[in-house]
């Protein structure tokens, strides 16, 4: 609650702040002062100071409301604001208005406000990013910079005579005191304070080279903003010097802006494990600037001095340095990042050596997984391979596998590709450059699966032909063969006994045995390829099974021929289909039916049992071995009513 009334406050008290600069500087303007105007001055700089520190502090004290920081900037923002606002108020009303009410007060306000500022840039330092001090002697600097600050903001706000700051030099301080000592303590409390600001940023870079891992990380964050510091600077000196006062104001105010969001960036450790990457192109792009700058201004310089004169005019110069510094920068952008890389990035920039080298030149033997290891120094990394047309995560060797929890996803054109597992913090930066080297990775992982897949279905069918071989031998020497040698013991016996009327009695019996077996060797016969099937094709067989069984054929084409192992298949993929729902699923009714599409014949046979079909029993694992052998796909899923569909989609010639 209290730091929702804090932001609110600070956004009020920001918004109305600069609303009273700008009616200010129309009011001094139109009463002839306009040199005195916020806004023709350092009001650029004030305004992005204060929407700056104002956003930042809004955004932690609503993501982190116990943050000191959070505080310190809500209260930066409001300070600045209000000095600004004071400014410009105080000018109106001494310069122009003559006597208006408080205007010597704002001017103590806008002469003194920098002395806050000081001390909440001071804290800012010491508490970011963990909100704490870093150490208990550190602690007693914080302490004694609230001291000193609020000491020399007291001796300054009530010292007597005239005011310091322009342009209220010869306002004298309507809230002046006599107090004996008082200077003094103003001195003091001035060194006091900068030596201190001073102490809390030399902490920060403290706090730095005892740091590790993800703190190390968020103090980068405040490194960023250091690093354009040098190019502003030399901006603003360019600025001063030519008199360019609206680049002035906007440099200072982007300067004194970077901090608040640096500090905002490190507390709420946005994207912190880029922010090296993000100080290296700092780095990279700053240097990158300089070099061509100078390039730029040494081509012009030669060519000026040289081939310039003779062609009389400056534009050849110009021209060429344009062309040396266009030709020079990404050649130039490639050197300097690597060196950058290798002084302040060294780890990082091994790993996507490493990385890179595979995917220009991969050696042979080694694999993507592997090089990702090498280069992130991590011997537990492992990788998945997502198989859309399978619906399953594979290993590269196309083993079933799950990545683990908080595993980092690769996609490559909106599509899935791999997802990888690992400890370290260059994880996303490295499969960043490897995405193609896993893409490719992940279509050698779908073959391998289905060469995985092809080796169990031929183990599979293996086993399946020598079980049936097995089971047509007992079925023979169970029936057939036990017959027919019952059949010749029969004979021979009448045979020796020489008796007419038994001979004749034997050769009848002979002669019912031999039909006997012949039926049941068709029988046999019709178990492995029923003849009908072959004769009239698979709607006759079909149609032979629902006069069996309580099966419901509906046929798009009745009457049409498929080829005779597509006929074959459909056929005990039915069979097979249909028993199942009679034994196991206690079905009522089943329906099958037949069509065709683009995919070729689809086979579709749904009961109206329980349903809970498993498609990796032995019965429907077979099933999908006979039909991924002719090419095809098998699917087994519970009815959307009630029941199991199983459909079978075969291609065919035509």
């Amino acid at each position: 609650m209290w730091a929702t009334a804090a932001a609110v406050l600070s956004v009020v008290v920001a918004t109305a702040s600069l609303a009273v600069m700008v009616v200010a500087d129309l009011a001094l303007s139109r009463g002839g002062r306009g040199d005195l105007r916020v806004f023709g001055g350092g009001g650029p700089a004030f305004a992005m100071a204060v929407l700056s520190a104002t956003a930042v502090g809004v955004v932690v004290l609503r993501t982190q409301p116990r943050h000191p920081v959070g505080w310190c900037f809500a209260a930066l923002g409001a300070s600045v604001g209000l000095t600004g606002a004071s400014q410009a108020y105080g000018s109106w009303g001494l310069y122009v208005h003559g006597g208006a009410p408080l205007a010597g007060s704002a001017a103590v306000v806008a002469s003194t406000g920098f002395i806050v500022w000081q001390v909440l840039l001071g804290l800012v330092c010491a508490l970011t990013p963990d909100g704490r001090p870093l150490s208990r002697r550190w602690e007693w600097v914080v302490r004694g910079l609230l001291l000193a600050g609020l000491l020399w903001l007291l001796s300054a706000a009530l010292g007597p005579g005239l005011l310091d700051q322009a342009p209220f030099q010869d306002v004298d301080n309507p809230w002046g005191v006599d107090v004996p000592g008082l200077k003094a303590v103003r001195g003091a409390g001035a060194v006091a304070t900068n030596l201190l600001l001073v102490a809390c940023a030399v902490s920060l870079f403290v706090r730095f080279r005892r740091s590790e891992g993800d703190e190390r990380r968020r103090l980068l964050w405040m490194a960023v903003a250091v690093v354009p510091v040098p190019a502003f600077v030399v901006v603003m000196f360019t600025a001063a010097v030519t008199g360019a006062d609206l680049l002035l104001d906007v440099a200072a105010g982007v300067l004194v802006a970077l901090l608040p969001v640096s500090a905002a960036l490190a507390i709420t450790r946005y994207h912190l494990y880029d922010v090296e990457r993000v100080l290296s192109r700092a780095v990279t792009y700053l240097l990158l600037s300089l070099v061509l700058g100078v390039t730029y201004a040494v081509v012009v310089v030669v060519v000026g001095d040289g081939v310039g004169s003779l062609a009389g005019s400056s534009t050849v110069s110009v021209a060429a340095a344009t062309l040396v510094a266009a030709v020079a920068a990404r050649p130039l952008h490639g050197l300097l990042q690597d060196w950058v890389d290798k002084r302040f990035a060294r780890r990082r920039y091994d790993a996507l050596r490493t990385v890179r080298a595979h995917i220009s030149a991969p050696e042979p033997g080694s694999d993507v997984e592997q090089v990702l290891r090498e280069a992130l120094q991590d011997q537990d990394l492992s990788v998945a391979y997502w198989v859309g047309d399978r619906d399953r995560w594979v290993t590269a060797d196309g083993r079933n596998t799950t990545p683990g929890p908080g595993a980092l996803t690769v996609e490559r054109a909106g599509r899935l590709v791999a997802a990888a597992n690992s400890g370290s913090d260059l994880l996303a930066t490295v499969v960043r450059v490897a995405e193609p080297a896993l893409e490719s990775a992940g279509l050698r992982a779908a073959v391998a699966l289905q060469l995985q897949e092809v080796r169990a279905s031929r183990s599979r069918i293996a086993l399946a032909q020598l079980q049936e071989r097995r089971r047509i031998e007992r079925d023979l020497h169970d029936g057939a063969q036990q017959r027919l040698l019952a059949l010749a013991a029969q004979l021979q016996a009448a045979l020796l006994n020489g008796d007419p009327a038994r001979q004749q009695a034997a050769l009848q019996t002979g002669v019912d045995q031999s039909r006997e077996t012949v039926r049941e060797l068709r029988d046999l016969a019709n178990g492995l390829h029923p003849a009908i099937l072959t004769d009239g094709g698979l709607g006759a067989a079909l149609d032979d099974l629902a006069t069996r069984l309580p099966v419901r054929v509906h046929l798009d084409e009745p009457n049409r021929r498929w080829p005779l192992e597509i006929e074959a298949t459909a056929w005990f993929v039915a069979c097979e289909a249909v028993a199942n729902a009679v034994k196991h699923a206690q079905a009522a009714t089943v329906g099958i039916d037949v069509s065709t599409d683009a995919r070729g014949l689809v086979l579709r046979v749904k009961d109206d049992g329980r349903g809970g079909a498993d498609p990796t029993g032995s019965g429907l694992r077979g099933l999908t071995d006979r039909v991924e052998a002719v090419g095809g796909r098998l699917s087994v899923t519970d009815a959307e009513d009630c029941g199991t569909l199983v459909e079978a989609v075969l291609p065919c010639g035509s």
